[in-house]
């Protein structure tokens, strides 16, 4: 039901407001246990910012959009445990804790994402003349395995520059070309200019993000969305590592395995096991 409010409302909506409808569309089955007060705690934004929100997508107010959402939302063990889940209160850091938070996390990341998006994530990687990538910040080190796995299968990552020099780089995209980008949190000005100029150059686009609102969005022909935490929380890279193995391993599995090459690397390795060790 949000996404078909989101899809209605989502022109008139400022920055804020797409922070706000993107939290709630985050955390749907629980939104009957989130007050306003919960929401400007942690999204940062103001409780008379979220008091004008509601006007802006057809309700009065929250209580509204509640029942709302009540009367059309079936009941189940699934929404009901994660209702009690968000009351729960912090009682501090454990391995048990944190396995609770990944997996929560997990299970968000793949009510999203759907097994349809990681194939065509796949065929875009098999089938493209070129792939890039930009992977800055805290995406980096996913990046740097993501280039490590998919060279061993034939598949090689060329990184765009920050920056002005992104400029350098783009003349050079053209039909036929890939390009991987990843923004948490938020789209930096480059992987922006890279989505804006996509259409133009007729490359392609595969967004890896956080967030599930934004006006950029719409521009990536494909966004595999993964959850990191609540906003002001730590945000762990386990899930964002979770969904590049499964589009690793899946993309073995299209290209055969990579039985051949994992033959003739372990060849090179004998071969000059001297010169350098593993």
């Amino acid at each position: 039901m949000l996404e078909k409010i989101y899809e209605e409302y989502k022109e008139g909506l400022s920055k804020s407001d797409h922070k706000i409808f993107g939290y709630l569309l985050e955390h749907e089955q629980e939104l009957l246990a989130i007050t306003a007060e919960d929401l400007s705690r942690r999204l940062g934004i103001s409780t008379a910012t979220i008091s004008r929100f509601w006007a802006k997508i057809g309700f009065q107010n929250m209580k509204e959009l509640k029942c709302s959402l009540y009367k059309k939302q079936e009941s189940t063990p699934y929404s009901r445990m994660n209702a009690a889940l968000s009351q729960w209160k912090e009682c501090g850091i454990s391995p048990d804790r944190l396995l609770e938070r990944l997996s929560l996390q997990m299970e968000r990341t793949f009510q999203v994402v759907r097994p349809e998006q990681i194939d065509e994530a796949v065929e875009l990687l098999t089938t493209a003349r070129q792939v890039y990538i930009f992977a800055p910040d805290v995406s980096r080190g996913l990046g740097n395995i993501l280039q490590y796995r998919l060279l061993r299968l034939g598949i090689r990552l060329i990184p765009l520059p920050g920056g002005s020099q992104i400029y350098d780089a783009i003349v050079n995209l053209k039909q036929g070309d890939l390009v991987l980008l990843f923004g948490y949190s938020r789209l930096l000005t480059e992987v922006q200019i890279l989505l804006a100029y996509s259409k133009e150059a007729e490359y392609q686009t595969v967004l890896f993000t956080d967030l599930m609102t934004g006006e950029h969005l719409s521009q990536a022909d494909l966004v595999l969305y993964t959850c990191r935490g609540e906003p002001n929380d730590y945000h762990s890279v386990t899930a964002p590592m979770m969904l590049l193995d499964l589009l690793i391993m899946k993309t073995s599995q299209v290209l055969g395995g990579g039985l051949e090459k994992a033959k003739k690397l372990q060849k090179l390795r004998e071969r000059y096991s001297g010169l350098i060790r593993r």
